[in-house]
Formats: C-alpha cells, structure tokens, sequence
C-alpha cells in the first residue's frame, strides 16, 4: 500500500466498532510517533554522559574458565 491519504467510510459499522477502530487509529499514532527528544545529547542526560566517558581500570585482570565458574 503506497502512502496517501484514505478516507475509509465507518458508517456501515455499528457504534461499538467504530470506538474500536478509532482507538485502534489512536494506539497506532502513539506506537509511530517519531521521539525526537529520545538522542538528547546534551550534558544533563546520564546516559549520554556514560556512553561519552571511558571507563578507566588501572589493570585488566584475566581469569582462567575455572575460576570465573568457581563458586
């Protein structure tokens, strides 16, 4: 289905079905809305602080199968 405007006629529906497909419309806008605030990239958000930062270890410390299973 290409996109364009469709005008679908909801007068042969009874009353009940069409609150339901006018919820349904609802739910799907809401589902597809575009978030544009979602990526901030500004020094507020923590998560973009984390991702923007290095972790720093002074060492990496390797272990063997055994003892990362150890319990």
């Amino acid at each position: 289905m290409e996109k364009s405007n469709v005008i679908i006629n909801m007068s042969d529906l009874p009353e009940y079905a069409r609150t339901e497909l006018i919820d349904f419309y609802e739910f799907l806008k809401e589902k597809h809305k575009v978030r544009s605030d979602f990526f901030v990239e500004s020094n507020e958000n923590p998560l973009f602080r984390f991702i923007s930062s290095p972790i720093k270890v002074d060492r990496v410390r390797r272990l063997s199968r055994d003892q990362i299973h150890e319990r």
